[in-house]
């Protein structure tokens, strides 16, 4: 990361890295899409399916993409390991929810959902790589967030009407992306769906990362499903775990 991306992580717990998927890769993944998960969008115009690391290598290789990686590394530390993975598909006029997450211990937030910096040390817990592979400019919807807010003592303050997308705030802001681009964030950031308007079809694929120790899921990769694993990915899959772990990235 450079500094101006620790400033900018450190000052509003989220950031856009740009054109980290090429055309190639992002024609790939589109079409992979296609084959492995066809179908039709429910009544609120949402389409999401769990563990699209499996649909085939082109998924598989977002577990560690070599772009993404150093991120991962810098955010969570040596021993980063994947916590759960899934894909957010819209079309115009399509719903997904409300801002959620936040700090841990403010108003029932899980204990995972944590940022600290100590020392020129970032670490958080679980954190989310957003592959886009449609862009969203502005007005379009689709991610959202407040920024600056994992470092809030007062997100039970956000009204509900704010938090359901009833009312603008200024502090709420809808992140605009290219094709290729990656959200990454802090789950200690506040953060949601924004009602998705533009005419094409929105499509993210959403990587979730753990520091070695932690889990957010309830279950864990099996690396026998992934035989084209590699040994970095199968290391990223490991469970949880503290003593003697290896890290993720063998220098």
């Amino acid at each position: 990361m450079t500094q101006e991306e620790r400033f900018t992580f450190d000052l509003e717990g989220y950031l856009v890295v740009k054109s980290v998927l090429g055309g190639d890769e992002i024609d790939a993944l589109n079409a992979l899409a296609d084959e492995a998960w066809p179908g039709d969008f429910t009544e609120s115009g949402l389409r999401r399916t769990s563990r699209v690391s499996m649909w085939g290598a082109a998924t598989l290789a977002l577990v560690d993409h070599p772009r993404a990686l150093p991120y991962m590394v810098e955010l969570l530390g040596p021993k980063v390991r994947i916590d759960h993975d899934y894909c957010i598909f819209m079309e115009k006029g399509g719903k997904a929810g409300r801002l959620h997450g936040g700090p841990t211990m403010q108003g029932g937030v899980p204990g995972d959902h944590w940022y600290k910096c100590h020392d020129g040390t970032i670490r958080n817990g679980l954190t989310v790589l957003t592959y886009c592979l449609t862009g969203a400019g502005p007005g379009d919807g689709g991610f959202g967030c407040i920024p600056g807010s994992h470092k809030s003592n007062f997100i039970g303050s956000i009204p509900d009407e704010v938090r359901s997308y009833g009312r603008h705030a200024h502090y709420v802001r809808q992140v605009e992306v290219e094709a290729g681009d990656v959200i990454i964030f802090t789950e200690a950031l506040i953060h949601g769906t924004m009602e998705w308007t533009a005419d094409h079809e929105r499509r993210g694929l959403l990587y979730k990362f753990s520091p070695g120790h932690s889990s957010w899921s309830a279950t864990y990769y099996n690396a026998a499903e992934y035989p084209d694993a590699t040994q970095q990915q199968r290391r990223m899959m490991a469970p949880p775990s503290v003593g003697n772990r290896p890290d993720t990235v063998e220098v």
